[in-house]
């Protein structure tokens, strides 16, 4: 039942996400948090070992939609806004594509503090 509540609160914020960024689609924020909301069991510690094969598969997607500094912080700021809702670990965050064996793709902490738009992309590799 939490994994519910969460997920619907991930979509309401995500929704809500076109009046808070100049730049983000909100349908594309809200597929986005429904595309990670697998991932919501590792990132807040309820999966300590390993993230589920779903969030793996998510995470590998999300690889694919990040061709373009803009997409990279649309999309950093629709992770930021989804998991504001929820308590989570932001160090766990890039550790996602180690456990998930994807060796090409890096992602920064992202907590609510995290300014996506002073990403230093030449120290991230995103693909």
């Amino acid at each position: 039942m939490d994994l519910i509540r969460i997920l619907i609160g991930l979509l309401l914020v995500s929704w809500r996400s076109s009046m808070v960024f100049a730049h983000a689609d909100p349908s594309s924020c809200a597929r986005l948090a429904t595309m990670l909301a697998p991932c919501v069991g590792y990132i807040s510690g309820q999966q300590p070992s390993r993230p589920s094969n779903f969030c793996c598969l998510s995470v590998k997607n999300l690889k694919g939609m990040m061709k373009t500094k803009d997409d990279r912080v649309v999309i950093c700021n629709c992770v930021k806004q989804a998991i504001s809702v929820i308590k989570f670990d932001p160090k766990r965050i890039p550790l996602l594509p180690e456990k998930c064996d994807i060796n090409d793709i890096q992602l920064p902490p992202v907590d609510k503090d995290y300014d996506c738009e002073k990403l230093v992309f030449s120290q991230l590799h995103f693909i």
